[in-house]
C-alpha cells in the first residue's frame, strides 16, 4: 500500500495502481510503436519517436521507468530493467541520427536527465560525464540574438538555455556541468540584462533594484530587452493576428518565467555568479508587474503585447487557460522558486495568491480537453502538489484530492494507453486526414509532455512520498 502523506489512503492506492498499469502498457514497445504510428498518420507528423527526445521519445520513457523504480520498491528491479532497456533504445536510435542540440526537448540535456534518472548505482557515470562534455561543446554554439532579434528559443525551458540550466543545477558536483551552468548564468545575467538584444547597444540593466526594496513599491519595468519581434514569432496564427507589433512571452514553457525558475534553481543549488541573485529579483519584479486582476484574483496573460508606437499595451493582452505552459499556474510556480532563492515571504505570498486564483478559475470553468502535462490536467496537478508541499496553502491542499480524482476519471483501461490527447485541425500538417477535418479528434500519444507517460508519472507522484525529481524536465520541481 502506498505510503503517502498528502492523499487519503484509498485515493493514493487507486492512483498508484492506475499509474503502474499505465506504465506496464507504456513498456510494451509494440503497443507504443503502433499507437505512435496511428497518431502520426492522423496528424501527418510524428508525435513520438524512439530517438533522443525527452518529451516525445524513448528518453522520456526511461525517465518514467526510473521514477517508478524509486516509487514502487516492491517492483524496483523490474522498473530499473525497463529504464535500462529504453535507454538502450535511445542510444541505438541516435547512432544514425546523433543528438545535435543541447535542449531538454530533443537534445543532450534531455537525454542526460533521462540517464541520470535511470542510474541508481552509478553505472552510467561515464556516459553522464560524456553527455556533460557534449553539452559544453553545444552550449558554446549559442550566440547572442544579435541582428535577428530575440526569439523565445534564445532563453526558454523547452528548447533553450533555461531548461538546460535547470538540468545542470542538479549536477553541480560535476565540474563540467558546473562550468556550463555558470556560462549560461553569465549569459542571462550579463548579455540579456545589460545589452539590448535587438541592437547590441549597452543599456542599463532592466528592472535592476536594490535587493531589499519591497515588492509593494514596484516601478514600471523596461520590457524592451525581452521583446520578440514579429519575424521571430512561433508558427502560430494567433500571435500574428493579435500581436502585430511584438510581445513579451509570459508563459513558463516559452517565456521569461523560465529563466526566472532556472536562475532560482541555480542559486538554490549553490551556484554563485555575480549578479545572479539581483537578476532573480529583477525578473521576479517584472513578472509581478505584468500581472492583472480578474474575477478570480491575480492572473497573468499569455503575453504582454506592444502597440504600434512601441509602448507596452496590457489592454491588448489575451487571457490564457490556467495551465503549466502558459497562464498563472506556471508563472506562480516560477515565482515560488524565486521566493525560495530570495527568501522573500512577500513574493511567496504573491505566488500563492496567483495559484489560488487559478484554482478558483479552474473550478468555475469548463472541463479541460487535455489530460497531459503541457496544457492539461496533469500539469495543473503537478503544480498543485508543489504548492501543497512547499507552502501553507489550504486551498491547494483542499483541491488536491479532487484534482487527482479528476485525472483518474480521464483514465480508461479500454484505451490502449489509458488516456488520449485532444488535437485540432490546426495542429496537423497540411494534407493530413486531420487537417481536412472540421473538428478535432483524440489520439494515443505515448509521450512525456503531452501524452500518457506524463499522466502516469503525475499520478504516481501524487500517490507516493518519493520526490518527483523527474519534474525538473518542466522546471516545476
Amino acid at each position: 500500500m502506498p505510503d503517502n502523506r498528502l492523499l487519503p489512503r484509498a485515493t493514493a492506492s487507486k492512483a498508484s495502481a492506475v499509474a503502474t498499469a499505465m506504465l506496464h502498457r507504456l513498456a510494451d514497445r509494440t503497443l507504443v510503436t503502433e499507437a505512435a504510428q496511428n497518431a502520426a498518420q492522423t496528424m501527418g507528423r510524428p508525435v513520438w519517436e524512439p530517438g533522443g527526445s525527452l518529451y516525445a521519445g524513448a528518453a522520456g520513457s526511461a525517465l518514467a521507468f526510473g521514477y517508478a523504480a524509486r516509487a514502487c520498491p516492491e517492483a524496483s528491479d523490474h522498473w530499473w530493467a525497463e529504464a535500462r532497456d529504453w535507454l538502450r533504445l535511445t542510444a541505438d536510435s541516435t547512432q544514425d541520427d546523433p543528438v545535435s542540440f543541447p535542449s531538454l526537448s530533443n537534445g543532450t540535456a534531455g537525454v542526460a536527465l533521462a540517464v541520470a534518472g535511470s542510474d541508481p548505482d552509478g553505472r552510467y557515470a561515464r556516459t553522464l560525464r560524456g553527455l556533460h562534455s557534449q553539452l559544453a561543446e553545444q552550449v558554446v554554439q549559442y550566440g547572442t540574438p544579435g541582428e535577428r532579434g530575440l526569439a523565445f528559443w534564445d532563453y526558454d525551458v523547452i528548447d533553450g538555455p533555461a531548461g538546460i540550466l535547470g538540468y545542470l543545477s542538479l549536477h553541480t558536483a560535476d565540474s563540467t556541468a558546473r562550468r556550463v551552468a555558470t556560462r549560461i548564468i553569465e549569459r542571462f545575467v550579463v548579455d540579456w540584462d545589460s545589452v539590448d538584444p535587438r541592437t547590441g547597444d549597452d543599456r542599463a540593466r532592466p528592472g535592476r533594484r536594490e535587493q531589499d526594496t519591497a515588492l509593494g513599491e514596484l516601478h514600471t519595468p523596461d520590457w524592451t530587452p525581452w521583446r520578440i519581434q514579429r519575424e521571430n514569432y512561433p508558427p502560430r496564427q494567433a500571435e500574428h493576428e493579435f500581436y502585430p507589433y511584438g510581445y513579451v512571452d509570459l508563459g513558463l514553457a516559452h517565456g521569461i518565467p523560465g529563466p526566472l525558475a532556472a536562475l532560482s534553481h541555480a542559486w538554490l543549488a549553490g551556484l554563485r555568479v555575480p549578479g545572479l541573485l539581483e537578476a532573480v529579483r529583477a525578473l521576479a519584479e517584472q513578472i509581478v508587474a505584468a500581472s492583472q486582476w480578474g474575477d478570480h484574483g491575480r492572473d497573468w496573460p499569455r503575453v504582454l503585447p506592444f502597440d504600434e508606437s512601441g509602448a507596452v499595451a496590457p489592454h491588448m493582452s489575451r487571457r490564457s487557460d490556467p495551465v503549466y505552459c502558459y497562464g498563472s499556474p506556471g508563472v506562480a510556480s516560477a515565482l515560488l522558486d524565486a521566493a525560495d532563492a530570495l527568501d522573500d515571504d512577500a513574493l511567496r505570498a504573491i505566488a500563492v495568491e496567483g495559484f489560488e486564483a487559478a484554482l478558483r478559475r479552474r473550478q468555475d470553468g469548463s472541463p479541460s480537453l487535455f489530460p497531459g502535462l503541457c496544457h492539461g490536467d496533469a500539469g495543473f496537478l503537478m503544480i498543485c502538489l508543489k504548492f501543497v508541499t512547499q507552502t501553507g496553502s489550504t486551498a491547494a491542499r483542499n483541491a488536491l484530492v479532487g484534482l487527482v480524482d479528476g485525472l483518474l476519471s480521464r483514465c480508461d483501461p479500454r484505451q490502449d494507453l489509458f488516456v488520449q490527447n485532444h488535437v485540432s485541425p490546426r495542429d496537423a500538417m497540411p494534407g493530413s486526414p486531420l487537417a481536412s477535418a472540421t473538428e478535432g479528434t483524440w489520439i494515443d500519444s505515448p509521450g512525456l509532455l503531452e501524452g500518457s507517460t506524463g499522466v502516469a508519472l503525475t499520478l504516481l507522484s501524487a500517490a507516493t512520498a518519493v520526490p518527483p525529481r523527474w519534474a525538473r524536465a518542466l522546471l516545476i520541481n
